[in-house]
């Protein structure tokens, strides 16, 4: 039988050694940087980056964005939105992520861009079959009205331009319809997307590209709300976009969708 003292001497000894571990847990919490139990991906329909289907999305940036959610092992849910409310809702950070980004000056204020691009675009312009030849250099331009989606980054030159007449859609399936019934003379569109898209529409033979190509890159990046706790991971997902495309994973899903390259 232990005796009243000896007892004592164990509790505080216990107690010690108690508030010993409790500290000791409490510090290397501490030090963990803490993890986003969840992403929550703005996206809208982008042929084939983003698909709407019965089953839901689907599509080359839906493939990529769920491997990076398991590779930084986060749970996703992903919110269709207009291109605009996203941008809106990264600025606020309502919502964490939106892929497909091309870089501008005025967004980096509010989205942290991944340091790669995940694809390779560029601009291209776009008119019904037999009048592509009207539109040979960007001045020919100012002579035509030209559809375009709202929102949208092309190029610099054409972005800023106010002296050209612009009539700005919500999508790019509101543009393709709208130019095939001649409400406008051109379009401007992103390569890896309208081409698709006019190809799945069976249009080819109905639309065709123009002789002038502004000739820029359009990098696609995934981005991230700085405003989001993701942002203090960026460098986890630069190394987890860069691993992607050195597997391979990029080009492999590009070739599901349409055979294409990044």
């Amino acid at each position: 039988m232990i005796a009243e003292g000896r007892l004592q001497e164990v509790v505080v000894l216990l107690g010690a050694r108690f508030r010993l571990i409790v500290t000791f847990l409490s510090v290397a919490l501490a030090i963990v940087p803490a993890r986003a139990s969840e992403m929550i991906l703005a996206t809208d329909d982008w042929p084939p980056f983003r698909i709407s289907g019965d089953a839901g999305l689907i599509g080359l940036d839906l493939d990529l964005i769920q491997e990076i959610a398991r590779r930084t092992d986060t749970g996703l849910r992903v919110i269709k939105m207009p291109w605009g409310r996203g941008l809106a809702s990264m600025e606020s950070g309502a919502v964490d992520v939106m892929t497909g980004l091309a870089y501008r000056e005025e967004r980096a204020k509010y989205i942290a861009y991944t340091d790669t691009p995940y694809f390779k675009c560029t601009t291209a312009f776009y008119t019904v079959a037999g009048r592509g030849d009207q539109i040979r250099s960007y001045e020919d331009l100012y002579r035509h009205q030209i559809g375009y989606v709202l929102h949208s980054a092309y190029f610099e030159r054409f972005d800023a331009d106010q002296g050209l007449d612009k009539v700005g859609v919500p999508q790019e399936q509101t543009l393709v319809d709208m130019l095939v019934k001649g409400r406008f003379a051109v379009m401007i569109g992103t390569d890896c997307q309208v081409d698709y898209h006019i190809e799945r529409l069976g249009l080819s033979e109905a639309i065709e590209k123009t002789p002038y190509n502004p000739g820029n890159k359009v990098d696609l990046y995934l981005g991230v709300s700085k405003r989001s706790d993701w942002a203090a991971r960026l460098d986890e997902l630069n190394e987890v976009v860069r691993e992607l495309l050195d597997e391979g994973f990029i080009d492999k899903v590009a070739r599901e969708y349409y055979g294409g390259q990044s």
